[in-house]
C-alpha cells in the first residue's frame, strides 16, 4: 500500500509530518519511534510504502561505558519466536527458537524474542516494519520474552523534526490522528492542511 502525502498549506512552519505504528498492548516504558518522517515543503507531495514485513534486533551494553552492541537484524513473522543466546560468552545473537516454545510464549499474532543468554545479558529489543523502527522495548532480562504486534492502523501528527535518536512515549498517541485503511485500499492520498489554525489530515483511499 502506498501513501501519498500532500502538504496543502502555504508554509510548513518548520514542521514535519510524522507517522507512527502503535504496538499492542502499549506499555509505559516503550520508546516509540517515528516510523515515517515526511519533510516535504509546502505544496509538495511525498510518498511512502507499507508492507507488513517485521524484523528485529537487540542492543546490549559493551564492556566500555557508552558502548552499544547491536545484534544482526532478522526477519520474523507473527507466531514466530527468536532466541537470543550468547555463544562463547559473546554478545547476544538471534536465532530461530522452537515452534513448541513459540506456541507456549506467543499468540498467533505476536512475534517474539526470548532472552536465553548465559551468563545473563540484559538487552533492549528493537522492532521494525519495512526496515524502519517502530518501538524499542527496554530491559529484557534473562528468561524474559518480549513480544510484538501492532495495530494495522496509522497514526499521523505534525510536529517539529525529531532529533537523531529521539523517541516518543505511548501517551503521545492521544495527540495523533488515527487512520484505519480499508482492506481493499492499494493507495491512500493524505492531505495535510490547517483548519481554523489547527493542523488536520484528510484521507482518501483508492482501491
Amino acid at each position: 500500500m502506498k501513501f501519498n502525502v500532500n502538504m496543502d498549506v502555504e508554509s510548513m512552519e518548520g514542521k514535519t509530518v510524522l507517522v507512527f505504528l502503535k504496538p499492542q498492548p502499549p506499555q509505559a516504558n516503550y520508546r516509540i519511534h517515528a516510523w515515517q518522517v515526511i519533510t516535504g515543503s509546502a505544496g509538495s507531495t511525498e510518498s511512502f510504502d507499507y508492507e507488513a514485513d517485521i524484523s528485529t534486533d537487540v542492543t546490549s551494553a559493551g564492556e566500555k561505558a557508552g558502548n552499544v552492541i547491536v545484534s544482526e537484524r532478522l526477519p520474523v513473522r507473527p507466531g514466530q519466536l527468536l532466541e537470543a543466546t550468547s555463544p562463547a560468552l559473546l554478545s547476544p545473537k538471534l536465532q530461530n527458537g522452537s515452534s513448541s516454545l513459540a506456541a507456549e510464549k506467543l499468540t498467533a499474532s505476536q512475534a517474539g524474542v526470548i532472552n536465553n543468554t548465559t551468563p545473563a545479558i540484559p538487552f533492549d529489543c528493537n522492532w521494525y516494519v519495512n526496515e524502519r523502527p517502530v518501538v524499542t522495548m527496554p530491559a529484557v532480562d534473562a528468561g524474559m520474552t518480549c513480544s510484538f504486534q501492532y495495530e494495522p492502523n496509522f497514526f499521523f501528527m505534525v510536529a517539529a523534526p525529531p532529533m537523531i535518536g529521539q523517541t516518543y512515549i505511548v501517551q503521545n498517541f492521544s495527540d495523533m490522528t488515527k487512520y484505519v485503511a480499508p482492506i481493499t485500499a492499494t493507495s491512500v492520498d493524505v492531505r495535510v492542511f490547517k483548519d481554523q489554525g489547527r493542523w488536520a489530515f484528510d484521507f482518501t483511499a483508492i482501491a
